[in-house]
C-alpha cells in the first residue's frame, strides 16, 4: 500500500491498482470565518487524482469536500458512506454510486476491506472512523474524533493496525458565530490523547493529522507542539509515531 498525506486530515491510499481518498479536501474557503487563512500553501491534488473509492469521516467541510468528490471520483467509482450520514449525503450527491455501511459492517472489493467504526465528534455531529485493510497493511483513520471510551474495544476487535491517522491539535473552538456556545474543552484529540488512542489501538505507528494548517485567535485555538513534544509523549506513552508532511508519500507500508 502506498500512503500519501494530503491537506489537513486527508489521506490518499493506492493498493492493488486502486486509489482511495479519505477526508480529502482542498477548498477550505467556507470555513475561513472560523478557521482563518491557511498558514501555509494548501496542496492542490484534484486535477490529477482519480479515485476508485472515496470515504469521509463526517460532514464538516474541512473533511467532506463535495467538489473533490465530484471531480476525483471515477465514473465507476464508489462513495463509501457511514449509514448515519446516508440521508444527507444522498441529498448532496445523488449522482454517484454509494455503498452504505453501518458501524462495524464491512465492504470488500478488489482485495480491500472497508469498515466504519465508532467515533465521537467534538461538537455533537455524526461521525465515524474508518479502517481500511488490503491484507498487507491496515490503517485506522480517526477524522477529528475526540477522546472516547471505545478505543480499548476497537483495539481488541481490530488486530494488527499498522498506522493510526489521528488528530492531534486538541483545538478549543468558539463557534458562537454559528450558534454554538463556547466551551474550553478541546473538540479533537490533543497530542497525549492521540498517542494514548494509538497505543490502545495497538497501532504500530501513530501518524498525526489535523494540525498546523489553521488557527484563529478567537474561534479556533489549537494546541501547539513541536518535535520535542512528540518525542517526549511518544516515550511517555510507549507509542511509536511517524510524521508525514502534506504531500509526502510513505512507501514502506
Amino acid at each position: 500500500m502506498e500512503i500519501q498525506k494530503l491537506n489537513w486530515a486527508g489521506v490518499k491510499l493506492i493498493s492493488n491498482g486502486k486509489t482511495i481518498l479519505i477526508d480529502a479536501a482542498e477548498d477550505f474557503s467556507y470555513y475561513k470565518p472560523v478557521l482563518g487563512d491557511a498558514v501555509e500553501q494548501v496542496m492542490q491534488f484534484s486535477d490529477h487524482v482519480q479515485a476508485d473509492y472515496i470515504l469521509f469521516t463526517h460532514m464538516h467541510l474541512d473533511h467532506f469536500d463535495k467538489g473533490v468528490i465530484r471531480k476525483c471520483l471515477k465514473k465507476e467509482g464508489k462513495l463509501i458512506v457511514y449509514k448515519g450520514l446516508e440521508a444527507v449525503v444522498r441529498k448532496i450527491l445523488d449522482e454517484v454510486e454509494i455503498i452504505v455501511l453501518d458501524l462495524n459492517e464491512t465492504f470488500t472489493e478488489n482485495n480491500m476491506t472497508f469498515k466504519p467504526v465508532f467515533a465521537m465528534d467534538g461538537v455533537g455531529e455524526i461521525q465515524s472512523s474508518w479502517i481500511v485493510d488490503d491484507g498487507e497493511t491496515k490503517i485506522f483513520h480517526g477524522g477529528d474524533t475526540i477522546w472516547h471510551n471505545q478505543f480499548w474495544k476497537l483495539g481488541k476487535e481490530n488486530k494488527d493496525i499498522d498506522y493510526a491517522f489521528l488528530p492531534v491539535n486538541g483545538v478549543v473552538v468558539n463557534f458562537e458565530i454559528i450558534g454554538l456556545e463556547y466551551s474550553p474543552v478541546p473538540a479533537s484529540l490533543n497530542l497525549k490523547e492521540a498517542f494514548a488512542a494509538a497505543h490502545l489501538l495497538h497501532a504500530e505507528k501513530l501518524v498525526p493529522i489535523h494540525y498546523g494548517l489553521f488557527a484563529h485567535e478567537k474561534c479556533y485555538i489549537p494546541q501547539l507542539f513541536d518535535e520535542n513534544d512528540l518525542k517526549k509523549v511518544s516515550e511517555e506513552i510507549g507509542q511509536e509515531y511517524m510524521v508525514l508532511k502534506d504531500g509526502e508519500v510513505l512507501t514502506e507500508a
